[in-house]
């Protein structure tokens, strides 16, 4: 006879159902509160986007860069975090169309003011850095 019983439950403790719904609500009321933001505050929204969306981004692209390494060894190291990483590399799609608001952002000069002709920015800041390093223009 073996040891281990013969039913083995492995499924994860009720305190983890628990904490994905109220991730859940926060996620959703941050949500709310960033579509708030993208139609009063264009500019800003765009920027926290774009910075949001190049973490998340890296996360799935170094993941795949592991995982690509992992095949190309051909070791066992890399074992235990296999299904993580797959999981991680699965999102690329989204990302894809995640990327539509960052396209929406630069075809609407939204986000690179510099992209702009001279006389069309409004903020003075960025034309007196502009008249400042002319390079960035004449590239």
């Amino acid at each position: 006879m073996s040891a281990a019983p013969k039913h083995l439950d492995l499924s994860a403790p009720p305190i983890v159902k628990t904490i994905g719904q109220r991730a859940l609500i926060v996620g959703l009321v941050f949500s709310l509160g960033a579509l708030v933001l993208a139609f009063t505050r264009p500019d800003e929204f765009y920027r926290g986007y774009l910075l949001g969306y190049m973490d998340w981004l890296g996360v799935a692209l170094g993941s795949m860069a592991i995982v690509m390494i992992r095949h190309l060894t051909g070791g066992g190291w890399g074992t235990v975090i296999r299904r993580v990483l797959g999981a991680a590399m699965r999102t690329m799609p989204y990302m894809a169309v995640l990327f539509i608001p960052i396209i929406i952002a630069v075809w609407t000069h939204r986000m690179y003011p510099w992209l702009l002709a001279r006389d069309a920015i409004q903020d003075p800041h960025i034309r007196e850095h502009l008249d400042r390093h002319s390079f960035i223009k004449a590239a």
